[in-house]
This record gives structure tokens, C-alpha cells and sequence, in this order.
């Protein structure tokens, strides 16, 4: 193994043994190549059951950007959406006439972050009318307000403009294309998922393996703009090559250079004190500025986004550098928020080993 990778590797182990998560996956993509590994377990209640290369971990909100933005851009790009076209033009029954495509994208909509008690409910159709009725908390492009609704009505967008589900349009036009083939929503084969959390409610009651562990996406049947994507390391290996490669992979074009240049080009950003660092947002990424989960040393062209479940994925553009990292580190309990800081050491140790 290379010397290099086993810094990252010990920063893992170190992690593990702290208890910051049962086991991780990761992928480094970088000039001098691609590197997949596993370490640690899945699973340590009752017994150990070892991690391996092909895991399956739920991404939670990195599904966000592999999944759901990506899929507007190919939309975009097939003349089927608009960026700044008003979101009611796709969904007829979203209320708020002024705010758009591009809007929710940046996280600057109005829109709440979150559904109240989201836990007591029962049906996708109360879910739905509650998503409709809330009303927006701030004037829209005023502030950045990470919503989940806004990228739960973004994947209704997809589904209404196309004439099929979610899941079926980002298989057949980014995950089939992009030969990511352990990647989907609602995985079939259950027992290689990594489990998240034990659920005791009125909705489930048991452990989580295989199944979302939001539970918005959960009542949604598994399939949302926000969440319920389900991935290995070495899938997402493709999807940072893509990035990386200006939207090519193994020759095909899957995405054209100008939505990959429209990811690391930063839409909206606010300052945070006196900092010179800002909090900035692309089209559904976000771009490196204060408090980076890819830590400090990256590049000001690095995108990123994390997952509640313990996953993150980074792609430094002027550095050729794309790292993701899975882990379950909701496993048995998400009040364990250690990974934030093991996300940040973790990405300084790459880009002083491997960057340019």
C-alpha cells in the first residue's frame, strides 16, 4: 500500500478505536490514482460483524448532490428546466409563486429547514400537505437557510417533468452511465447495508439496515430529493472521476463541462463575524469557505457535502484531488457527533500528502 494512505488509515483507526464510528469506507481519487479501502466493523452490538469493500452505507444528505442535483442538471441540460423558472410551473400545488429552481438550489428560498415532529407522521400524503401548507420563514434570497424541503420538492420536480420516479431517472441517466451499480435508493440486498439506528415509534420499530434512516425519506417510501440514496466507496470513486474529469467518465459524457464549471462557482455566500471566510453555496454544493468538513488546507475550488448518517464527500478542483468518506456513525446512537472533527483532520492530512 502506498505510504501515504496509511496516515489516512491510521487517522481512521484512531477514530474507531475513540468510538466515533463502528468502521468507514473511503475513496481518494488523485492524479496518481484511485484508492478504495475498508476498515473497523459495521456493526458492534451484539457482536462485531467486519466492514468490507463492498458495504453499502445510506448517504443521507449527500444524496443531495449525487443524486438530486445532479438530475436537474441533466434536466437542465436536456432543455427540460429552467434554473430561474418558478418552481409552481413544475409543481402546481407549491403555493410560492416567486421562488424558483434556482432558489432552492441555493438554500435561499424561505422554505423551513425541516417538517415539525416529522417522527408522528403516518402517510406520505399528510407529509405532502404539510410540505405544502408551511409557510416561508424568512424573504426569500435574504439569508441561507439549509432546507430539506426545498430538496424533497426538487425531487418532485424531477419526477413530474420526466413522467417517472426518482430513482428510476438518476439510475438510468447518472448511476447505469457511470457503472455505479451498487447505488440506489431502497437497496435489495439489505444484509451488506451498514445499520444506522433503532427506530421505536409508531412508524417502525426495529434496527435500520438497508432502510433510510431519515425519517421524512422513510415516509416517502424510501425515495426523496433530500435523502434515501444508498452507495459503496468504490461507486462513488466513479462519481469524483466524473467531477474531475469535466463531467466524463471512461469517455462518456454524462454531464457537459458548464454544469460541472456551475458547481464549483459559488451562488450565494454570508459572512460569519468578522471572518473573511465565508459560508458559501453553488447549485446544490457546498463550496469551501468557514468551518469546512474537508477541512482546512483544500482549495477555494472545493466542493463538499456531508450526511447525518456519517458520510461526507469532497472534490478539490485545483488539487485533482476527490475524497468521500462512508461511515455509520449513528451506529448505535446519533448523539455521537465525533466524525466532525475526524472529517476536518482527515482532509488536511490529504491535501498536505497528496495535493499539489
Amino acid at each position: 500500500m502506498n505510504d501515504k494512505l496509511l496516515g489516512i488509515n491510521k487517522l481512521i483507526e484512531e477514530a474507531i478505536k475513540d468510538g466515533a464510528f463502528p468502521g468507514a469506507a473511503y475513496a481518494l481519487v488523485t492524479p496518481e490514482g484511485t484508492f478504495v479501502n475498508n476498515l473497523g466493523n459495521i456493526t458492534t452490538d451484539p457482536n462485531p460483524i467486519p466492514n468490507t469493500i463492498d458495504t453499502i452505507y445510506d448517504l443521507a444528505s449527500v444524496s443531495k448532490v449525487v443524486s438530486t442535483t445532479t438530475c436537474i442538471m441533466k434536466l437542465i441540460e436536456e432543455g427540460k428546466i429552467r434554473l430561474y423558472e418558478r418552481v409552481s410551473t413544475y409543481v402546481p400545488e407549491f403555493l410560492w409563486k416567486d421562488v424558483t429552481v434556482w432558489d432552492l438550489l441555493t438554500h435561499t428560498s424561505g422554505l423551513p429547514a425541516d417538517v415539525i415532529r416529522s417522527k408522528e407522521i403516518l402517510s406520505k400524503e399528510e407529509l405532502w400537505k404539510r410540505i405544502f401548507l408551511d409557510h416561508l420563514i424568512y424573504p426569500k434570497n435574504t439569508k441561507i437557510v439549509y432546507s430539506d424541503l426545498g430538496f424533497i420538492i426538487l425531487g418532485r420536480i424531477i419526477e413530474n417533468v420526466t413522467g417517472t420516479t426518482l430513482d428510476q431517472y438518476a439510475h438510468k441517466n447518472i448511476f447505469e452511465p457511470l457503472e455505479m451499480m451498487d447505488t440506489g435508493y431502497n437497496p435489495k440486498d439489505k444484509e451488506r447495508c451498514a445499520p444506522t439506528e433503532a427506530r421505536a415509534d409508531r412508524v417502525y420499530n426495529g434496527m435500520l439496515q438497508g432502510q433510510v434512516h431519515d425519517e421524512k425519506a422513510f415516509i416517502l417510501g424510501g425515495v426523496a430529493g433530500h435523502a434515501g440514496l444508498f452507495s459503496t466507496a468504490g461507486d462513488l470513486a466513479h462519481f469524483i472521476q466524473m467531477i474531475l474529469n469535466k463531467g466524463k467518465y471512461n469517455g462518456n459524457q454524462i454531464l457537459s463541462q458548464a454544469s460541472i464549471d456551475y458547481f464549483f462557482k459559488p451562488q450565494v455566500e454570508e459572512k460569519v463575524g468578522i471572518s473573511l471566510d465565508t459560508s458559501k453555496r453553488s447549485l446544490g454544493w457546498i463550496v469551501k469557505g468557514s468551518y469546512s468538513s474537508a477541512g482546512d488546507l483544500v482549495s477555494d475550488e472545493t466542493i463538499l457535502h456531508t450526511g447525518f448518517t456519517g458520510t461526507n464527500i469532497w472534490i478539490d478542483r485545483k488539487n485533482e484531488i476527490g475524497f468521500c468518506l462512508l461511515t455509520n456513525r449513528v451506529h448505535p446512537t446519533r448523539d455521537n457527533l465525533k466524525i466532525i472533527d475526524v472529517r476536518t483532520r482527515i482532509g488536511n492530512y490529504i491535501i498536505a500528502h497528496f495535493g499539489k
